[in-house]
């Protein structure tokens, strides 16, 4: 028999956690503390983890907890600390996004699930095999990947999937998102979005107009599909919503794999943008992809409200228990069990001579277990012909019973723990090296060819590689720089790196976990896009296969100090930071596909125009670039790193060619500008 796929439900507190379970959720994920990408929500505390866990595993459901932000240094050993508490306390599972994170789970408690979180951006059969290689169970995928592209990992790749199924839906991919916390000062990666997408934006100046914000997911009419794809688990979003929220989906999940329907309008009225989408994983994607909450919106979500409580009231049963009644002379002794626990009760009663069917009565009574988690699977008998007892006196041992047995299952069961010491390290500093990236060749400024170590050039216009031979840089300087869009296109990149290879090119610079299985035996720079920020993740990458690993674009130049040497790091000196790599086009509300030339630009409520990019058409993807460029030319001898990037996207040759010029020189920058979060990194 095929295994059921698993309702996985938010829980941002305890009385969230208390509809997912009583609605029908088979999993919970809750962040405790600190360490999770809900900063803002309750998040529980190690008492109420604890809780948590003992009341989900009596009934049956598992504990996911949540650590997937990025870490830095100074606060690995705190998280060691965490992560051997709650092992302690008997959680299910660790989702993760950072590597430094992922490996002090793998060996602190071996014993506990290890899921790839989706900041980890993994949207392609070799992302999800790496993470298998690494010691992940599961991976939770992108959500803007197809139905198709999610069964292309489920049936290449021996490890559990895990695919968003409703709720709100980030307009970049998320671990790519950059907006919070250069336009914020908080960082999504840290688990304090601001919701910069959610701001009105416009094209055209009207800043009534929203060019960001995308509609709620809802894929409940492709749950059975989604099902035979071979995905594991199913997850709703939601741990800063309510119980009603959280009620309202899971039951409508659980009613469509029962084989039943679900009530469209009140997932609707619970919360959404403006209807929903499903736009993602039906390849559909177009304008309508867009929408914002409307006062109205809110207001249906007021009124709903009291007929969603009555949802979770009574809780569902679903723990299988077996009962046996044997009777006696002086009573009966009454028996439950699930298989694992057994408890007994005595009933002291005199029996007395009865007509009836006693079986009847009694099976009636060892039924009757609502308000319970518990479900009768198979009942036995030790009767006496024509005798009974009074069945108030059953019906207080079944409860007694099943209060026993509850409280039996209740119990924690502590995961072993291992030791585990964090590596020390020592950087030395030396003046850094450039690297220079560049969007397209006719970027690249020859004068300063000798200055640089490395030249990076994009993929997408690398493909004639004696071209940019031609222009004086040996072989072994150059580097292709492989498309961040994996998106079903892996055979693509493969010809990438094989065309690139025929040419003599031999280094590679990876922006996705996904490229590193793709260029095994390579050289490899790892992108900042990887959100490496601290020394393990580092090392963890290294072990990948990367000999140049690119620290965080949101790492602060102390922090960048405290990471340790005997490994080669750069750091992105200049660039417009990409803030947003997105799969919806938000000019497609203003322009046709077909008559756009792949540039615009968004207006936030500043005046400030946002460049945006698009890549390879309606099908492909889109950044926008914050419209300041950091610079750090005046200021390289302060950067504890071997190199220093070079990163251009938006500029034209002449204007390469000068930034470059000032950087070399030290110059300080001929016009407005920013030094990122290098002076203080985000929250």
């Amino acid at each position: 028999m095929t295994r059921r796929i698993d309702i996985l439900a938010p829980a941002g507190s305890m009385e969230s956690l208390r509809a997912a379970v009583f609605s029908g959720a088979d999993a919970v994920y809750l962040g405790v503390q600190r360490f999770n990408a809900r900063a803002s929500a309750d998040n529980f505390t190690y008492e109420g983890l604890k809780e948590a866990v003992s009341f989900c595993h009596a009934r049956n459901v598992k504990v996911n907890v949540t650590l997937n932000t990025i870490l830095y240094d100074g606060e690995l050993e705190r998280f060691r600390q965490a992560v051997e508490t709650m092992a302690g306390l008997g959680v299910d599972a660790f989702i993760t996004q950072d590597l430094a994170a992922a490996r002090m789970v793998r060996e602190i408690c071996p014993g506990i699930a290890l899921h790839g979180s989706t900041q980890m951006a993994v949207h392609s059969p070799a992302g999800a095999l790496r993470l298998r290689e690494m010691g992940f169970r599961r991976v939770i995928l992108a959500r803007e990947m197809t139905l198709e592209q999610i069964r292309e990992i489920t049936e290449k790749v021996d490890i559990e999937t895990e695919v968003f199924l409703h709720g709100a839906l980030c307009v970049s991919l998320s671990g790519q998102c950059y907006a919070s916390a250069f336009l914020g000062g908080r960082s999504g990666n840290r688990g304090r979005c601001a919701g910069t997408c959610r701001l009105p934006m416009s094209r055209r100046g009207d800043i009534s107009d929203n060019h960001l914000s995308l509609k709620d997911l809802c894929a409940m009419d492709m749950l059975r599909r989604i099902e035979e794809a071979g995905v594991s688990c199913v997850k709703i979003e939601g741990r800063l919503r309510s119980p009603e929220y959280v009620a309202a989906a899971v039951s409508s999940a659980r009613s469509v794999l029962d084989g039943g329907s679900y009530d469209r309008q009140m997932l609707a009225d619970a919360f959404s943008r403006s209807g929903f989408t499903n736009a993602f994983m039906e390849g559909k994607v177009d304008g309508s992809v867009f929408g914002a909450r409307t006062e109205k919106d809110m207001e249906k979500s007021r009124d709903v409200l009291p007929s969603l409580r009555r949802i979770y009231r009574r809780e569902m049963q679903r723990v299988p228990v077996d009962m046996n009644l044997a009777m006696d002379d002086e009573g009966a002794c009454f028996t439950l069990t699930d298989g694992r626990y057994t408890v007994e009760e005595r009933i002291d009663a005199p029996v007395f001579d009865f007509d009836g069917d006693f079986r009847t009565v009694a099976l009636g009574s060892m039924s009757s277990l609502g308000g319970t988690p518990f479900i009768l699977r198979d009942a036995s008998f030790g009767l006496i012909d024509g005798k009974a007892f009074r069945r108030a006196l059953l019906n207080e041992a079944r409860k007694n019973a099943a209060g026993r047995l509850l409280e039996l299952r209740s119990r924690i069961q502590p995961s072993p723990v291992h030791g585990f010491s964090i590596p020390d390290g020592v950087r030395v500093r030396k003046a850094p090296e450039l690297i220079a990236r560049f969007e397209r060749p006719d970027q690249i400024p020859r004068e300063y060819a000798d200055r640089f170590r490395y030249i990076v050039i994009h993929a997408e216009t690398a493909e004639d590689v004696s071209g940019i031979l031609s222009l004086g840089f040996d072989r072994d300087r150059v580097a292709v720089e492989l498309s961040r869009d994996i998106f079903g296109r892996e055979d693509e990149i493969r010809q990438v790196i094989a065309a690139a290879e025929r040419g003599g090119i031999t280094a590679f610079c990876a922006r996705n976990i996904g490229h590193l299985p793709l260029l095994r035996g390579r050289k490899v720079i790892g992108s900042f896009t990887l959100n490496v920020s601290n020394s393990m993740a580092r090392r963890e990458y290294v072990s990948a296969g990367a000999g140049i690993v690119t620290l965080s674009v949101e790492l602060d130049l102390e922090k960048i100090s405290r990471i340790d040497g005997g490994v080669t790091t750069a750091v992105l000196g200049y660039g417009h930071i990409p803030l947003m790599l997105t799969k919806a086009c938000p000019l497609q509300n203003v322009r046709k596909c077909a008559s756009c030339d792949g540039k615009g630009g968004l207006t936030d409520r500043t005046g400030r125009v946002l460049p945006v990019r698009c890549h390879r058409g309606i099908k492909g993807y889109r950044e926008i670039f914050n419209p300041v460029p950091i610079y750090m030319g005046d200021r390289s001898k302060d950067i504890s790193a071997d190199y220093v990037i070079l990163h251009f996207t938006i500029e034209s040759a002449k204007r390469a060619a000068k930034v470059t010029e000032m950087f070399c020189n030290g110059d300080r920058f001929d016009s407005e500008f920013t030094r990122g979060l290098y002076n203080r990194a985000s929250l």
